[in-house]
């Protein structure tokens, strides 16, 4: 029998119908030969954190069953940001706008850093629109890095906003659309 790990997917997008595409990039993601989709959280509208723009974004989290590695996974996110539509300016310096956006931000209890890729997300921790959908999905799972389970995280966090120790970071749940 297979093996397989669990990984939470960090999505998010500010430009286009950013609900469509995030509903969409999970799809595909789900599409992919040992790949399994578990559970997506709602979307949540967020100001941008790290840049300067006049877009909000649209964020979720999902979680998924694998039997690929971290680097496959990988690849197969940075497949279906490009099939969607998201060029990555090498030129550049800083986050942009985009169609969409997805990281691997766990990968079980796997803890590395290479060029390529670092696990856990460098920047989960400081994340409002990243800990916020997945203390939703996975309160009680614990950051291999930090030994704490999400859900603390994700008080902290907020504590470190609103004691304006680090900038407001604004995120409301919403729904996600139906098409027919």
């Amino acid at each position: 029998m297979e093996t397989t790990e669990t990984g939470y997917i960090g999505l998010g997008s500010n430009l286009g119908d950013s609900s469509h595409l995030l509903q969409e990039g999970w799809e595909l993601i789900g599409l992919s030969p040992g790949v399994t989709l578990e559970t997506l959280s709602l979307p949540y509208l967020s100001s941008p954190v790290g840049m300067a723009s006049n877009f909000w974004f649209t964020n979720a989290v999902g979680k998924l069953q694998t039997s690929r590695t971290p680097g496959e996974v990988l690849d197969i996110l940075l497949d279906t940001e490009k099939h969607l539509g998201r060029i990555r300016d090498e030129k550049k310096v800083g986050y942009q706008d985009r169609e969409i956006d997805l990281d691997l931000l766990y990968f079980g209890s796997e803890v590395m850093d290479s060029p390529r890729l670092t696990l856990p997300h460098p920047h989960r921790n400081d994340r409002l629109f990243v800990l916020e959908p997945m203390a939703a999905i996975a309160p009680d799972f614990i950051d291999p890095e930090t030994g704490h389970p999400i859900a603390e995280m994700h008080r902290r966090l907020k504590q470190m906003i609103e004691s304006g120790k680090i900038e407001t970071q604004e995120i409301s749940p919403g729904a996600w659309p139906v098409y027919t």
